[in-house]
């Protein structure tokens, strides 16, 4: 048996290629920010984390250029070794000030500084609380390391007191938890964290990736929301600040173990340098700009108000990242083609993502949306609930598009 025959079981894949359902790698051909070019059809963007709209800020553009010219296209090893640039110790300098932390330490991706982190800061005999909507990288960050991993319900503190209640007290304990939570848009209960973690004798560890930039005094992220700090700050680059990296902020100690322990930072390329320049002045912009904040912030109660006055469920969502509840996978695949029609670039989120039946397409919301894209997307979400509305209540089974191929159903016949 060859390694290479589990390459062949994409028949998934395959069925959403044959009826022009597939909602990945879809090739763009050029973007404004708050529009793409698809196919040769200008469409709106409601898919970016883009949400202070600084990819294409004149100023943040220009400093991307002018650390291309002076630094070159990239550091060419490890900062651990030959890497390590002026640039990238200002830009940890300006994030743990701005964040209100002793120490900062910039990854290549947040991803990495997820993985990186949480490996080297737990071990063997000790217990990590985790979230069970955490995103991918906390999960991953989670496997490579030797500690206990305990998940708890999502934002439910009485599941997380239990069983921090069921480890020994004077064990090590980490609590770890997205900010936002990138499907729901919820924000997590960090007060209630902090306060258990008090009494429990925890440490608490937040990835704010989805909240620096978009809530808290200044896009300072959840902690700030709630007028506190986690113990370690994670945040990524990739949205608010329009670059590409990851930072972990803590306090000097914390960091300098971080540095010499963790290996997706020791043994792997530093950040560019025009990525870390555009980070300083995304960061700039937006310390200046504070305002960027309140205009994400209404731009996405518009559209929420504007897609629940069509009867759409937005899960309650608090942040710019609206979800709208959509139910069988094959039906989130079809609308969001019918969307690109109708000009307006989303994305769906399927099982195993969200649970069977609960597929949903998430929109993310930016500072620079018009009221006029936003109404553009609004309208054509109106189109679709119809579909919605009657898969709503014909939806008993919770079929996933894979259950569908596995039963042979005909997808000729299915009524969307």
């Amino acid at each position: 048996m060859s390694i290479f025959q589990k390459t062949q079981g994409l028949k998934v894949v395959e069925m959403m290629h044959k009826f022009n359902l597939y909602p990945y790698f879809r090739k763009l051909e050029g973007t404004s920010g708050n529009n793409v070019v698809f196919k040769g059809k200008e469409l709106v963007m409601m898919g970016s984390n883009n949400y202070l709209g600084l990819t294409h800020h004149p100023e943040v553009i220009k400093a991307g250029q002018e650390a291309l010219a002076h630094w070159g296209t990239g550091c060419t090893g490890s900062r651990f070794l030959n890497g390590n640039l002026a640039l990238h110790e200002e830009l940890e300098e300006r994030l743990a000030k701005f964040l209100g932390y002793e120490s900062a330490l910039v990854f290549a991706s947040g991803f990495m500084a997820n993985q990186g982190a949480i490996s080297t800061m737990t071990a063997k005999n000790e217990y990590v609380f985790s979230d069970e909507e955490n995103h991918a990288c906390i999960i991953e960050g989670c496997r490579l390391t030797k500690a206990e991993i305990i998940v708890y319900k999502h934002n439910d503190m009485d599941d997380l007191e239990n069983k921090l209640k069921s480890v020994p007290a004077e064990s090590n304990k980490l609590i770890i938890t997205d900010g936002v939570f990138s499907m729901t848009g919820h924000i997590a209960k960090l007060d209630k964290i902090v306060e258990l973690a008090k009494t429990y004798n925890a440490q608490t560890y937040v990835d704010d990736a989805h909240g620096l930039g978009t809530i808290g005094e200044g896009g300072r992220g959840t902690g700030s929301h709630f007028g506190l700090k986690a113990d370690i700050f994670m945040g990524t680059f990739s949205k608010s600040l329009a670059s590409q990296g990851g930072v972990i902020c803590g306090n000097r100690e914390t960091i300098e173990w971080i540095k010499h322990t963790a290996r997706t930072f020791m043994f792997s390329a530093a950040l560019s340098p025009s990525n870390a320049a555009i980070a300083l002045k995304a960061l700039d912009v937006l310390e200046k700009n504070p305002s960027l904040i309140q205009s994400v912030k209404e731009n996405a109660q518009y559209l929420q108000k504007g897609l629940n006055d069509l009867g759409l469920d937005t899960f309650g969502t608090e942040t710019c990242i609206v979800p709208v509840m959509i139910g069988p996978d094959q039906l989130a695949l079809t609308i969001c083609q019918q969307l690109l029609e109708l000009g307006v670039f989303t994305t769906p989120v399927l099982y195993p993502a969200v649970p069977k039946g609960h597929a949903l397409i998430r929109c993310s919301v930016m500072a620079s949306h018009t009221k006029e894209e936003l109404d553009h997307a609004i309208k054509a979400f109106g189109q679709m609930v119809p579909m919605i509305t009657a898969a709503k209540n014909q939806n008993e089974k919770g079929q996933t598009f894979a259950d569908l191929l596995q039963a042979g159903s005909n997808l000729d016949g299915i009524k969307l």
